[in-house]
């Protein structure tokens, strides 16, 4: 065998034990498919020593990149690339890391991975890239489900968040919260282990229930951010409610930029719930149409009605469509429509009414049947 084939043959059991007791991992780092370029990523104390063998070089410097060919055993050339060694502690995941950035199509992707594993590589689960990084304390938890997020992220709005949340912003308001309440327990065990002195009375000077107060209230400020993020990452899901032949199907459409829904004339055209996703100023919005709310006999059309009312508890966000020609009487009023139809009314801040058809109103009508006092 010669020396190519010497520095490319495959270890042997004893050489692929490594010395943190964890084996070296790879995976395919970018989408499968064709494109210019594929990245495969290892990870683990032997990276380093695979990827000699896998290009037949000696050496890598850290963060340089180096073009070469990617051999088999028997030094048949499988592609070439870029080479980028990124040396422990001072990578993602805190080990030595190889980056193997070849052609990106998928045969020659798979036979540079399956070359890896014959190396010595296993195949690496989901997310166990960035567990490493959280076990070798380069990522936390909240940074660690950004990642996933950033990926998974449907709009520029979630992954604007998600990347927030990577770059510690979160992690920095949950720790400055715990240092808070860790001071505040240190004053209270004080005051408890030493009543008699005077110096540490904090407990009836009111000191220390001003600050549980800002702190609960930072707290409450934590949570309504951390609701928001899950809204922009799972998006909002947004129920159209009302009569029927209100126009909901009609505005779903409009949304939808389809003709998703059947729009007639007919009462009680929508049977059952209909959901569309759409993405609406950067903010993905889950729509659902539902069936008209009234009083009927159908089985078919009660039962929508039902799924109805179940989405209506469910939803994010509650748009009431009503047709103003039609469901507000003389003497009532939008809102009191909504009572009818919801009963229990959702916060303000969950319900949006539409009216429809107020084209067809003069300006008095438009005033009485279109305008609401929300107090």
């Amino acid at each position: 065998m010669d020396s190519l084939e010497t520095a490319l043959a495959v270890p042997n059991s004893s050489e692929k034990s490594n010395t943190s007791g964890l084996a070296t991992i790879a995976a395919i780092a970018t989408p499968l498919g064709r494109g210019g370029v594929g990245v495969i990523r290892l990870s683990g104390s032997r990276a380093y020593d695979m990827a000699c063998a896998l290009t037949g070089k000696s050496a890598f410097t850290p963060r340089m990149a180096s073009f070469c060919r990617f051999y088999q055993a028997d030094g048949t050339v499988i592609d070439e690339g870029l080479v980028l060694f990124f040396k422990g502690p001072y990578s993602f995941t805190g080990e030595d890391v190889i980056e193997l950035q070849g052609h990106g199509g998928v045969i020659l992707q798979n036979q540079l991975l399956a070359r890896v594993f014959e190396l010595g590589a296993k195949q690496a689960s989901a997310g166990e890239f960035s567990y490493r990084a959280f076990d070798n304390d380069k990522l936390d938890l909240v940074q660690a489900e950004a990642i996933a997020d950033a990926i998974d992220a449907t709009s520029a709005a979630a992954a604007s968040s998600a990347i927030r949340s990577l770059s510690g912003e979160f992690s920095q308001k949950i720790n400055q919260l715990l240092e808070q309440l860790i001071h505040l327990r240190l004053h209270v065990e004080a005051a408890i282990d030493f009543p008699d002195e005077e110096d540490v009375d904090f407990l009836s000077d009111g000191v220390i229930q001003s600050k549980l107060e800002q702190t609960q209230d930072k707290i409450q400020q934590v949570l309504a951010t951390a609701k928001q993020g899950q809204l922009l990452r799972d998006g909002i899901h947004v129920v159209l409610a009302g009569r029927p032949n209100a126009g909901k199907s009609s505005l779903l459409n409009r949304l939808a930029g389809q003709e998703r829904a059947i729009v007639t004339d007919v009462a009680g055209t929508t049977r059952d719930t209909l959901q569309e996703t759409v993405v609406l100023n950067g903010l993905t919005l889950h729509l659902t149409d539902t069936a008209g709310l009234r009083e009927t006999e159908d089985t078919v059309e009660r039962i929508g009605i039902e799924r109805a009312r179940t989405a209506i508890t469910q939803a994010d966000m509650l748009l009431m469509v009503y047709d103003v020609t039609r469901d507000v009487e003389e003497e009532s009023t939008p809102l009191q429509l909504a009572e009818q139809l919801f009963g229990e009314l959702p916060e303000a801040k969950r319900l949006l009414i539409i009216a429809n058809k107020s084209d067809l109103l003069s300006d008095n009508d438009k005033e009485k049947k279109c305008c609401y006092d929300p107090s």
